[in-house]
């Protein structure tokens, strides 16, 4: 079997009680301990870790529609289902593992079904074949595997089942499509996608809401959305591929649900990998066309993992040189309140804002706030010259281009003035600017100033 889909329906958690008939229920019960430890594995981010008691059992507690998981118990593993209301018995010897397990309830039939059956993959020498060739071999293989599965009558015990493992082995197989060009062209250098190819795979592009929370028919339709839509053009980039992706599954799909939920994927997937700068045209689109409460709880959870410099919170740290090469962090800087600019002396705007700066600290002279510098300077020699020219005012001291904590605050342009707190908690992380005829003003509102 291709490596094992794992699906959640709903948020999954896991107890040691159960609270409502809704919950999965799975007992466990292990003769022969060599591990005081089981664990579900959902997905590498979902892992229900479980203690084994002296008798080795062990019962949790999981929320879900439908669950696929792995079952390990060390280093080996069982693959196992769970629909929403199950109350499950998993029973063995750890000295056999793998042939010696017991599954009690109504899907004990299915969760044998996924450990005897592998099916026959699509190999590399396989893209070889022409267009017609592959899609040949892989409808051929769907319908042997489709034929196992119809073989084992596992629609009187769990009919969704089968309609999801329908569609696990039609998209495991329908991604050697997705997966063809860069397969071809290693048999014929000179090939390169044209109609036909684009016009076979958006027959095979289908919105299916049942397939909803499957991984592959999602991971297919995403791939697929990202080579029709960018066909014709040179697309670099994991940013711009997503928002290619975004851009055809907007639209072109008219499933509300479906279409928000990839949407989304997409979105946080990029979050997570890449964080949340420079990512307005993303945002656009999502802003745009996903509107459940559900989904913006979910990526508004990850944007606020990256999004670390807000007001109210503790202000990211940093560590830079004064002209004499003393290193400074933010605690340095703590019980006064801190105006920050970040600037470059290749800057124009950084410039003309500098008078500006010297006069706003004169009028605050004397007040419990501090005004510093930071550098985002290359050049040290051209910024050690612009500080002894006497122009500048306050702390002036060398942070260095590209430093995390620009990217903390996600500054994509400067000057940029922050407002820090003197506990070090961010009061604006994009401050008004010194020419600004309110900043005297919002500077002596702070209390105890």
């Amino acid at each position: 079997m291709r490596s094992f889909i794992f699906i959640i329906l709903l948020s999954l958690a896991c107890s040691c009680s159960q609270k409502n008939n809704d919950d999965i229920v799975v007992d466990f019960k292990v003769q022969n301990m060599t591990y005081s430890k089981i664990a579900i594995v959902v997905s590498p981010e979902i892992i229900k870790e479980m203690d084994l008691d002296k008798h080795g059992k062990a019962t949790c507690t999981l929320q879900g529609d439908v669950i696929y998981a792995r079952l390990f118990y060390g280093e080996e593993a069982k693959n196992v289902f769970f629909r929403k209301g199950d109350r499950v018995t998993i029973s063995f010897d750890a000295n056999n593992f793998k042939d010696g397990m017991k599954f009690e309830g109504k899907n004990a039939p299915v969760i044998e079904y996924l450990n005897s059956i592998t099916y026959a993959p699509i190999n590399p020498p396989d893209y070889e074949r022409s267009l017609d060739g592959i899609m040949s071999l892989a409808n051929e293989k769907i319908d042997e595997a489709t034929a196992l599965l119809k073989a084992r009558k596992l629609e009187t015990t769990n009919p969704e089942f089968v309609k999801l493992e329908e569609g696990r082995i039609k998209y495991s197989y329908l991604v050697s499509l997705v997966m063809y060009p860069m397969g071809h062209v290693m048999f014929d250098t000179t090939y390169r996608p044209n109609e036909e190819y684009y016009s076979t795979l958006e027959q095979y592009v289908q919105e299916d809401e049942s397939l909803i929370d499957l991984d592959i028919y999602r991971e297919f339709i995403i791939e697929s959305a990202l080579i029709l839509g960018s066909k014709d053009k040179e697309i670099s980039g994991i940013y711009n591929k997503n928002v290619a992706r975004m851009k055809y599954i907007a639209q072109h799909f008219k499933n509300d649900k479906l279409k928000q939920s990839l949407l989304n994927e997409i979105v946080v997937r990029q979050i997570k990998k890449n964080g949340i700068n420079n990512i307005t045209e993303m945002e656009n689109i999502y802003n745009t066309y996903v509107t459940d409460p559900t989904l913006r709880a979910a990526y508004k959870t990850e944007y606020d993992k990256w999004n670390i410099a807000v007001a109210g919170k503790l202000s990211p740290d940093f560590e830079a040189k004064d002209i004499n090469g003393k290193t400074y962090s933010l605690k340095d800087f703590k019980g006064k309140y801190l105006y920050i600019d970040m600037w470059a002396t290749w800057c124009g705007p950084c410039k003309r804002e500098m008078p500006y700066l010297k006069e706003l600290e004169k009028k605050m002279e004397g007040k419990n706030i501090t005004f510093l510098g930071l550098s985002t300077d290359e050049d040290k020699a051209a910024w050690e010259k612009m500080v002894k020219s006497g122009e500048l005012s306050g702390v002036q001291l060398l942070l260095g281009r590209g430093s995390q904590f620009q990217r903390d605050y996600n500054i994509n342009g400067i000057p940029h003035f922050i407002l820090i707190d003197p506990d070090g908690k961010i009061i604006n992380p994009k401050a008004v600017r010194p020419s600004s005829p309110d900043a005297e003003k919002i500077l002596n509102a702070l209390p105890n100033i």
